[in-house]
Order: C-alpha cells, then sequence, then structure tokens
C-alpha cells in the first residue's frame, strides 16, 4: 500500500463516480425518512442506492451481504430509504443507521458553514422507567433554545402537552420534535434546576455552530492545563482549533484535557488536524491512520500521517479526553490513533463504538447524496474494529447542574485531579479559571464524516 493523502484519492474516485448516479453529503438532521420533491423517479433513486452500495459497501466482503443483492427485488420497496434500511448489514451494531441518505444542499450547509435547522439544544435521557426524565445537555447560542431560557441541566416534562413517557411509548421523540425545516414549532414545558416550571413555544431556525465555545486554562499546583470543549468535527472548526492550540502553546500548558462527551464525529481531516495539533510535534512522520476500504477497492487504501503544525504543543506531557456514549466516530478515530504514540487517558464513560466511516456519493442530478459506510479506520498497530465502544479509565459522571469548563463538573474535575496527582481522587486548584465563555456545548444534528472526502461522523 503506497503512503499518500487518502482525502484526495478518494476525492478522484468519487468525481469519476458522479457520472454514474447524480452527486452529494450527508449527516444527522440532513437525513431524509423519505424522498418526495427529488427531480429523478423512485425508480433511479433505488438503482443509484442499490449500484453504489453494491460497489462500496464496507460489509460487501461478508456473504450474507452478497445474498441480499442476489436476491434483491427492487418492487418490493417503496423508496431509495426503505431500500437502504434493507440492505444495512446486520447484526445492527455493525451500521446503526450509519449509512444514510440526505440532500447534497443540507449537507454542504452543515459541513461547509455549520450550520443546520433545530430548536438549538441537545438533550439525553437520565436513568428512569420508561426514558421519561429528559435533561437538556447543552443550548447553542443564538438559537430558540437560548431566547426561551433553555440551560443545561433543565429537564423537559412535556411536548406539546404529552408527557416524555407517552411520546417514548408512541413514535419516539425525534419524530414528536419534527422535520428539520424552519418555522417548525413545539410548546416546551420545562423545570428548571431550581424546581421551577415554564412553559414556552419555540421554533425550529437556521442555526450557526460555534465548533469550540470555551477554551481555558487551569493553573493546577503541578501542571498547567489547556481546556476545550469540542462539540463537533466540521470545517469551520479548523481555524478556531489552529487559535486556541496557538494560545495554549503560548502559555506554556503541559497538559491537556479535550472534552468530547457530546462531539458525534465528522470530518476526518479535522479530525486528523487535531490530531496533529496535539501529537504532531513528537509523531511527525509517524503513522496516524490507515484507511481501508472492501476488498473491491483496495486501490483506495490509504495511510494518513502525523504533521508538525506550526500551533503543534511542544511541551505536552499528558492527554486526558472527556468521553460517554455520544462521542463517537471522528472523536474516537482520534482517540484510538494517538495511542501508540502518547498515553491518553480517558474520563468520562465509554464511548459510542463506530470505527467505520462514510463516503459521499451523490445522485439524482447530483440533488441527493448517500453516504453509505465505505471504509474503515486503524491506527498504526493495526487496531480498530472498537463496535463496543472504547473504555475509560476513570470512570465520571456527566453532571449537568454544571456548566461544561467548570472544574467542579465531576468529569472535568477527575481529569484535572489525574494530571495533578496520577490517580482518580480530588485535586485542589492554585486558582480558579476564568468562566466559560458560554454555559453550554450546543445541541448538533448526529454528525458523521465526509463531505468530497472522508466523513466519520455519528450515530
Amino acid at each position: 500500500m503506497s503512503i499518500k493523502n487518502g482525502k484526495h484519492v478518494l476525492a478522484s474516485l468519487l468525481t469519476a463516480l458522479a457520472v454514474v448516479g447524480c452527486g452529494g453529503g450527508g449527516g444527522d438532521g440532513r437525513r431524509v425518512s423519505d424522498i418526495v420533491d427529488a427531480t429523478c423517479s423512485t425508480s433511479e433513486q433505488m438503482n443509484a442506492v442499490r449500484g453504489i452500495m453494491e460497489q462500496w459497501y464496507f460489509f460487501n466482503d461478508e456473504p450474507e451481504q452478497q445474498q441480499k443483492y442476489g436476491n434483491l427485488d427492487p418492487g418490493n420497496f417503496s423508496s431509495a430509504t426503505e431500500l437502504l434500511s434493507f440492505l444495512r448489514y446486520r447484526p445492527e451494531e455493525f451500521d446503526r443507521g450509519f449509512s444514510f441518505i440526505t440532500t447534497t444542499a443540507a449537507d454542504q450547509q452543515f459541513f461547509g458553514e455549520g450550520q443546520f435547522v433545530g430548536f438549538g439544544f441537545g438533550s439525553k435521557f437520565v436513568d428512569s422507567p420508561g426514558n421519561a426524565d429528559l435533561r437538556l445537555t447543552r443550548v447553542f447560542a443564538n438559537s430558540s433554545a437560548a431566547a426561551a431560557g433553555f440551560e443545561r441541566g433543565q429537564r423537559v416534562l412535556t411536548i406539546d402537552g404529552r408527557t416524555i413517557a407517552e411520546i417514548n411509548a408512541a413514535e419516539g421523540l425525534t419524530a414528536a420534535l419534527g422535520p428539520a425545516t424552519e418555522g417548525i414549532a413545539r410548546t416546551f414545558r420545562i423545570r428548571a434546576v431550581d424546581s421551577s416550571e415554564f412553559e414556552i413555544e419555540i421554533s425550529k431556525s437556521l442555526i450557526t455552530l460555534d465548533p469550540l465555545p470555551t477554551t481555558t486554562v487551569f493553573d493546577l499546583t503541578n501542571a498547567k492545563v489547556g481546556y476545550l470543549d469540542f462539540r463537533t468535527f466540521i470545517s469551520t472548526a479548523d481555524a478556531a482549533l489552529d487559535d486556541a492550540f496557538a494560545i495554549f502553546e503560548a502559555q506554556g500548558i503541559n497538559a491537556l484535557v479535550v472534552d468530547l462527551r457530546y462531539n458525534g464525529g465528522g470530518l476526518v481531516s479535522t479530525a486528523e488536524r487535531l490530531a496533529d495539533l496535539i501529537a504532531g510535534f513528537f509523531a511527525d512522520g509517524e503513522v496516524l491512520s490507515e484507511t481501508l476500504f472492501n476488498s473491491a477497492n483496495t486501490a483506495a487504501n490509504s495511510v494518513e500521517l502525523f504533521e508538525e503544525r506550526s500551533q503543534s504543543l511542544t511541551l505536552l506531557q499528558q492527554v486526558v479526553i472527556i468521553t460517554t456514549g455520544s462521542s463517537a466516530s471522528a472523536s474516537e478515530l482520534v482517540i484510538n490513533s494517538l495511542r501508540p504514540h502518547t498515553v491518553v487517558t480517558l474520563v468520562g464513560t465509554t464511548t459510542f463504538g463506530k470505527p467505520v466511516g462514510q463516503s459521499a456519493f451523490g445522485f439524482c442530478d447530483d440533488e441527493l447524496l448517500l453516504r453509505p459506510v465505505t471504509f474503515e479506520i486503524v491506527n498504526s498497530l493495526g487496531e480498530g474494529q472498537y463496535f463496543d465502544g472504547i473504555g475509560v479509565n476513570c470512570p465520571a459522571a456527566d453532571e449537568l447542574e454544571f456548566a461544561l469548563g467548570d472544574p467542579g463538573e465531576d468529569s472535568l474535575e477527575t481529569a484535572l485531579q489525574f494530571i495533578e496527582t496520577g490517580s482518580c481522587g480530588a485535586v485542589s486548584y492554585q486558582s480558579k479559571p476564568r468562566a466559560p465563555t458560554e454555559s453550554f456545548a450546543g445541541s448538533i444534528p448526529n454528525a458523521a464524516s465526509t463531505s468530497a472526502e472522508h466523513y466519520a461522523g455519528a450515530h
């Protein structure tokens, strides 16, 4: 296998393939469950999806997958999305909806401009019977949710008068919130951290994502620690990462905490950039990762090398990464790629488990985009296949009553104490850092990874 930049190899392959179908890109919030306004027919859509999957789907080397193509009757499906669902490889953990269809416009809007349509909050279920306890994990600046007073840690009691338990027993939360269309409105009843309640109607709008809302430096007794809350791997994050690491380097940090607890992935190129900024100084020229396609497309296999950048950290001694079950794909790529080259300590809970990525194939005159799983990524030791997630060294809670970046929050406190003491115990601060610029981490559609390049994004 020759050592080359896999992004450019894949881009040229996709350009050649665009003639066969039509072209585009994807991610959650950009996915389409059914295509009703496309300019090409349902039959043309299904033919394009079948052709792309039959050539490029990563799991095609599995015998049961080949049987699906051999026994396929397009007449049994009413839409391209239904056909794609049938073609996903089982058991489900290997393709948990990772392969999907979206529109080219929505994909470019998210990955190129950092924009998506939504209410502007992230949420998760806290353990309770029937998943009845839904809490806000983050709120985006300049969103409808932020304007309405939504904050991290608040509990969603009802949506349009229905309890969360009722919604989960029926269509589920995603369906209840409605499509990614500007103007879609829902009425939320919210319980604040102080137990007060309020009810308000908000509408979905176009949100511009700040991929790196909080960076700060903590002065510990034995270490100077840079901290960054990184939301998603999109192209608009590149300059922000460069700026943050330039500040860290100028301030002479010797330890780093990267908070990826809600980062579901994104562009592989941005993940590689983050890895370079962390380890490029001492791993320059060494193997960062290998990208491996199915047996019919081994010519697309590639090797990515670490590259020292002008902002790469030179004094770094410790790297701690905060994770949860929402840390996926490109986030896991960074963790797995760094491990052979430096000591990486994980704090929080086990990651999601997505060692594969998607490529973008346009069809229907490039109006629609199929992002099938087409490759896996392994580190320099050939390690990958972490479908069960990557385990942590120091378990810690995600304490929603604390703002992200607050050193009293359990996951960050545990990370800092590990840097200070080498164990998962308590730590005392030499001085308190400045307050985070925001008290939230932002809610994004679950990301994936690629544009005309690789996409290693979320579930």
